[in-house]
């Protein structure tokens, strides 16, 4: 007899909890005293300059600059690069908000382009089928578990003399063919927020190897400051982080290896698990990937091999089950965070903003991922052991296994009632 779901009053597959983040250590403990201790609290000291170099070895760049924000290092890299009015940045519709709004910020338009159904990255022939005399970069994100297709996103930017700014807050540490991601475009883009794999509650960063770049860069998160001796290259707000969060990032640095590994030892363990589940898989690694990184894991829902039960439902019993899935996403031209910012901004006279911010873009691809087809799993769960992996995919075969339970819950109220009356008239119990 099939173990009846826990959403339903069964016993919940799973009640031990999965990993949490972020991991404190002693280290965190030592090193944020130490700072402390020091009376060197603010941007621009020893910790902040460590973690710098180091993260720029880590990258493989030349420079790393330290910021308060992943959203902010974007809007920097923009305008380091001197993109603004009257210029449009090709972004995915995929993405967190940031990604969107950064383009806003420097006065340029953004323009949403297609996702892929293999990666969930920006789609290059969606890309090409976007640019307009008036574009001038690509914002490429490398999306949870995914490195997006550099090879040919990087032949269209040049072809087209285009930059490419890398949105690497997923990817920290990634590398695609022994080269760190950030460092294929122009610039590449980190975040340390709470949730990403390296942190420090918020922050950022910037990676180039163009040492007039990063001069422009330094000026523009630090009052224009020049990064070198020398002139000052213009203007800049302040942007800096904290000796305390470089503190926190350089004990974080410490074990990423150990954790980047253990993480893709599980995620290949979880997709081999799920092989015997039809209709959820695991989106496969790139052979390029030589090392992975992730913010999150997609996973791939086929409603018509769960009996057609839509993905609400099916979130609500895993969770029941004791597995902390989630959603993407919401593809950014219909986030309600972006929506509701439309009022706020100004065009040309006469124009519409709806139109100008892409909010009717055509993303099937995006809009099917986001609504209905996909799922996540967030990093820290892959910081456990192949038995979790096994817990994860064992949850999902029992909720494949009670589909019948979960078709009559997704009903509404009156489908619910006119069912149960059916039933009862046939001489069936529900």
């Amino acid at each position: 007899m099939t173990p009846r779901l826990a959403i339903n009053g069964g016993e919940p597959l799973r009640s031990r909890p999965f990993p949490t983040w972020p991991v404190t250590t002693e280290r965190e403990l030592e090193l944020v005293t130490n700072v402390v201790a020091s009376g060197v609290w603010s941007g621009n000291g020893p910790m902040e300059r460590e973690f710098s170099e180091r993260f720029a070895e880590l990258c493989g760049a030349t420079r790393a600059l330290c910021v308060c924000s992943g959203t902010v290092a974007l809007e920097i890299a923009l305008r380091a690069l001197g993109v603004g009015p009257g210029d449009e940045v090709i972004v995915p519709a995929l993405t967190w908000v940031a990604t969107g709004w950064a383009p806003v910020q420097v006065g340029a338009t953004p323009v949403f382009a297609d996702v892929s159904e293999h990666d969930w990255c920006l789609d290059p022939d969606s890309v090409y089928g976007h640019i307009t005399p008036r574009t001038r970069a690509i914002i490429p994100v490398h999306l949870y578990h995914q490195i997006a297709d550099m090879d040919r996103l990087l032949e269209l930017a040049r072809d087209a003399s285009l930059f490419v700014v890398e949105d690497c807050a997923h990817a920290v540490g990634a590398r695609w063919r022994d080269r760190g991601v950030g460092t294929f475009g122009h610039v590449g883009t980190f975040s340390f927020q709470q949730g990403k794999g390296l942190t420090a509650g918020e922050g950022g960063a910037l990676v180039t190897n163009d040492e007039a770049l990063a001069e422009r860069i330094h000026a523009l998160k630090d009052c224009g400051r020049p990064l070198s001796e020398g002139q000052s290259p213009g203007f800049g707000g302040n942007h800096r982080i904290t000796e305390l969060q470089a503190a926190l990032l350089l004990a974080g640095l410490d074990r990423l290896e150990d954790q980047l590994a253990t993480k893709a030892a599980n995620v290949e363990a979880l997709a081999q698990e799920l092989r015997a589940v039809e209709g959820i898989d695991v989106l496969p690694i790139k052979k390029g990937v030589t090392r992975q990184s992730l913010y999150a894991v997609g996973l791939a829902y086929d409603p018509s091999a769960f009996g057609g039960v839509p993905r609400k439902p099916m979130l609500r019993a895993l969770r029941a089950e004791g597995i902390p899935v989630d959603v993407p996403y919401p593809v950014v031209h219909r986030s309600p965070l972006w929506t509701s910012g439309t009022r706020f901004l100004k065009w040309a006279p006469g124009s519409d903003p709806r139109m100008r911010l892409g909010l009717d873009a055509n993303c099937p691809v995006a809009e099917r991922i986001s609504g209905a087809s996909g799922l996540m799993l967030f990093h820290q769960v892959f910081l456990g052991d192949p038995s979790d992996m096994s817990d994860i995919a064992q949850a999902f075969a029992k909720v494949q296994a009670n589909t019948s339970e979960l078709r009559f819950k997704s009903l509404d109220q009156k489908a619910r009632e006119q069912t149960r009356e059916m039933l009862r008239r046939l001489g069936k119990d529900m």
